[in-house]
């Protein structure tokens, strides 16, 4: 019996009395988590976890509330709390929201689950940090690596009669290797996304995490200037994280958005396009309905440099008269907002090695040091961002340069995009990039 299913119609039951509309978002999951320290098991952790959370309309207006007791009891609780919110809150903009209605939407077959021995879990979790200590005399620690099995689930239902369901299975790890030699001691790591546990591929993480530590050993100081710049497909995820919420119809309706007023309008470089597709098996973000049960679709966000859409829910979509593109997101415990899937950036025709031949001197930004908050103004899309990399002249690379500032301001670097990448960053990102040329930035280092 299906007692979520039941337990729901008994509130939407209710809902139509209260004159109101209901919906409830239910997600959660499970998850092992094993980590290595000293070649001794560190961390062991398994956990479950379920929540759901409504969302009542009454009118013009919304109200959130919830739990993760999901007895029938609690659940009608957790309902009349929404209800009373959605009294209390002050009115809406004239129209009542939208719910969505039950659609087609395409499967997508990612839960598979494999049952794998435990001790073959754990082998993983030790090998990620034995591997890393024994491939390099220079590796004196592995401060950070852990190895992930994950279950999640989402199920969304309505007074609209929607009831939808989507669950997945995936692996995930990281090792971090600390590499010293003389004075200079350098960190760096590599992480692995996986559908199959046969998939995973340990020699692999650690060769390119403990080559990204004892590469950057020996840094020396970067001469204050303007260089030219390629920005890693592993990093240029930073500067799509810098735009996100520029695509959000919330945020252009907010007034928040910097670009408010410029649909239809040429506001990047022509070789730069991107598109949100919600099916792309590389990342991390997949999903066949967005958090308000909408069969999800593939929008193009920038074509040859020209911004051609922003992302929708049911509300901005009706609000402000744009396409409904799904991109409906929120948790059980949050409101509703807009949020991209899988942000991807088509791939040029470039090799790394061409990109860094562009210009006598180039410098391959190789690591940001700190996340958005370490140096980026929404408001204005200036940042200040500190990083790491290489100095390359003549296409050769000259030596590794300590960490550095780099300034511009983001819809500038757009509109200097000068060539792109033939290859894009590994599986498990919800950002899916090739390397980036851009023709000129600022950095300050010695």
């Amino acid at each position: 019996m299906d007692t979520i299913k039941t337990n729901f119609e008994k509130i939407a039951q209710q809902a139509r009395l209260d004159g109101a509309k209901v919906e409830m978002l239910l997600s959660g999951g499970e998850s092992l988590s094993i980590g290595y320290q000293k070649k001794k098991l560190d961390a062991f952790e398994s956990t479950q976890s379920q929540m759901a959370g409504f969302r009542v309309i009454l009118g013009g207006n919304q109200g959130y509330a919830y739990t993760e007791n999901l007895s029938e009891e609690s659940l009608l609780r957790t309902y009349r709390e929404a209800l009373n919110n959605a009294k209390t809150v002050q009115k809406g903009e004239g129209f009542e929201v939208p719910l969505a209605k039950p659609s087609a939407f395409q499967a997508m077959n990612l839960f598979n689950p494999e049952n794998i021995e435990m001790d073959k879990q754990m082998e993983i979790a030790r090998l990620l940090e034995e591997k890393c200590l024994d491939k390099d005399a220079r590796v004196q620690s592995v401060p950070y690596s852990n190895f992930d099995s994950s279950i999640s689930f989402k199920r969304i239902l309505n007074s609209e009669g929607l009831d939808q369901e989507f669950k997945q299975t995936y692996y995930s790890g990281y090792a971090y290797a600390l590499a010293k030699e003389g004075e200079s001691s350098k960190m760096g790591g590599e992480g692995f996304f996986a559908r199959k546990f046969s998939d995973i591929n340990v020699d692999e993480v650690v060769r390119e995490g403990v080559q990204n530590a004892v590469d950057r050993l020996g840094a020396q100081k970067l001469p204050t200037g303007k260089y030219a710049v390629v920005i890693d497909r592993t990093q240029f995820p930073m500067i799509l994280a810098m735009i996100n919420d520029y695509f959000s119809a919330k945020e252009v309706h907010e007034g928040k958005s910097l670009f408010a007023g410029k649909l239809g309008q040429k506001i990047a470089s022509d070789k730069f396009q991107l598109v949100d597709d919600p099916f792309e098996l590389r990342g991390s973000a997949v999903r066949p309905f967005d958090d308000e049960g909408a069969a999800s679709q593939k929008t193009v966000l920038l074509e040859k440099g020209i911004l051609k859409n922003f992302l929708t829910n049911l509300e901005y979509s009706k609000k402000m008269n744009l396409p409904h593109t799904a991109n409906a997101s929120r948790s059980p415990a949050s409101q509703s907002s807009i949020a991209p899937t899988n942000l991807i950036v088509a791939k040029g025709t470039k090799s790394l090695q061409e990109l860094l031949s562009s210009y006598d001197k180039v410098v391959h930004l190789k690591e940001f040091s700190g996340g958005l908050h370490a140096g980026f103004k929404e408001s204005t899309g200036d940042f200040s961002m500190p990083a790491e990399g290489f100095l390359y002249e003549n296409g050769k690379r000259v030596g590794a340069i300590d960490q550095f500032v780099m300034s511009g301001n983001v819809l500038e670097l757009l509109r200097d995009i000068e060539e792109l990448g033939n290859e894009y960053n590994k599986p498990g990102s919800s950002r899916i990039c090739p390397d980036v040329l851009v023709k000129s930035l600022s950095f300050a280092g010695a």
